[in-house]
């Protein structure tokens, strides 16, 4: 099984993970203007992680469904160039998700104290 493939379908996960983000913001904004000082402490740092996870997962899923195969021939010279430029593309976008996965993964353990 390619990435493409579990990422097509894990794809059904994809409107949950883009729920979950918009939840995680919108209850940090309901604790910073009804909730005490305790449990803004207690319950926004959380729900701030979970909504950061959540949109990566989201965004990751969204990029790895949209691979170029690399199976396809193409014929012509601007066309062969097209396609290495949309693959040259997608490896830097995948290194910049790498690079904010493992970001996020050490802020994640600065924040909690793991």
């Amino acid at each position: 099984m390619t990435l493409k493939t579990l990422a097509q379908r894990l794809f059904i996960i994809k409107p949950l993970l883009n729920l979950t983000f918009a939840a995680g913001i919108v209850s940090i904004v309901i604790l910073f203007l009804n909730g005490s000082i305790e449990n803004q402490n207690l319950y926004a740092l959380p729900c701030l992680l979970v909504a950061a996870w959540s949109l990566l997962l989201s965004a990751i899923l969204g990029l790895l469904v949209n691979t170029p195969s690399p199976d396809k021939t193409v014929k012509g010279w601007f066309a062969g160039m097209k396609k290495r430029l949309a693959k040259a593309i997608f490896n830097f976008v995948a290194a910049v998700f790498i690079f904010t996965s493992l970001a996020l993964l050490y802020v994640t353990i600065k924040l909690l104290n793991l």
